[in-house]
């Protein structure tokens, strides 16, 4: 379950369709996906400094809607922090294939 603990309110988040703020991030992702359905696997080194959070991912995500469809996608995740607190001031996702190719990607089960 996400929490919004790790996450500064005034926090955005950015993935290749549109920007979020905290609350509808959070309640838009629990909705759209079925979490113990999904997979998401962090890729090679993290990188982290006292501003900022950057990794790879690998995911397929199954969507909480008729039939079920997963889709695959890849990317980069780069999370802003802020120094004083070390809180997330801003979640950007960075798809390496464009949403038409994800979406295309769908499989059903």
């Amino acid at each position: 379950k996400l929490s919004r603990q790790i996450y500064d309110e005034s926090a955005t988040f950015t993935d290749e369709i549109d920007t979020y703020t905290l609350d509808k991030w959070i309640v838009g992702t629990q909705r759209l996906f079925v979490g113990d359905k999904s997979r998401v696997t962090l890729v090679g080194d993290i990188q982290v400094t006292s501003d900022q959070v950057e990794l790879r991912f690998d995911e397929d995500l199954m969507f909480n809607i008729p039939f079920k469809p997963v889709v695959s996608l890849t990317g980069k995740l780069i999370l802003k922090r802020d120094p004083s607190t070390g809180l997330i001031t801003s979640y950007q996702e960075f798809w390496d294939q464009d949403v038409a190719t994800v979406l295309k990607s769908a499989k059903f089960g």
